[in-house]
């Protein structure tokens, strides 16, 4: 594994880099969705996704043949949707993961206050036969026992109250430990 020096990183929405331990870092997390397929080993997990943005639009609705195509594209062809960045973007690799059967409950603590778009649409969970659950807190989150294998999906943007471009409002050290202490039976 290369090196990774925080002074060197620079905007790069195609940076994907393997951590180890099953850990990805990454400047856009459209690339989820191909790790997850790269990685998948079960047939259905729990994603648990942490953000400040919901992440849950769904860019295939209206294209049921580019659909037809994802619901049976190899990680060759889902690679190729992420660079030319159109079906896949930063905030719609949720929902293609789930229309293909990788996860069957998602689990979303965002704090964007936005009350016409808060998570996956239930017409379309129903349609997947998924679920997901929306947790207030980080509490609500910490209390889940999950029964399926558990995909964790941390977008650093969670730790910023700002919702502002290129603004800050960052949370306290201590804030983001309490955070981590309280979900670290998920994360493992």
């Amino acid at each position: 594994m290369p090196l990774l020096s925080i002074s060197n990183l620079q905007k790069n929405d195609n940076f994907l880099i393997d951590l180890g331990e099953n850990i990805w870092l990454m400047d856009d997390h459209r690339w989820a969705l191909l790790v997850w397929e790269m990685k998948r080993k079960h047939n259905r997990y729990t994603l648990v996704h942490a953000d400040q943005h919901w992440d849950a639009c769904y860019d295939f609705h209206e294209n049921k043949e580019e659909e037809g195509k994802l619901l049976v594209a190899d990680t060759a062809r889902i690679h190729e949707y992420l660079i030319e960045d159109n079906f896949i973007r930063f905030d719609s690799f949720i929902a293609p993961a789930v229309r293909r059967g990788l996860f069957d409950v998602v689990h979303f603590f965002c704090t964007e206050d936005n009350e016409n778009d808060i998570g996956l649409y239930d017409v379309f969970l129903k349609e997947c036969g998924a679920s997901q659950v929306i947790h207030p807190s980080v509490d609500s989150l910490a209390a889940v026992k999950f029964k399926n294998p558990v995909i964790f999906d941390l977008c650093l943007d969670l730790f910023n109250r700002s919702d502002m471009m290129m603004k800050g409002d960052l949370w306290s050290d201590s804030e983001i430990q309490n955070f981590l202490n309280s979900i670290k039976h998920i994360i493992g």
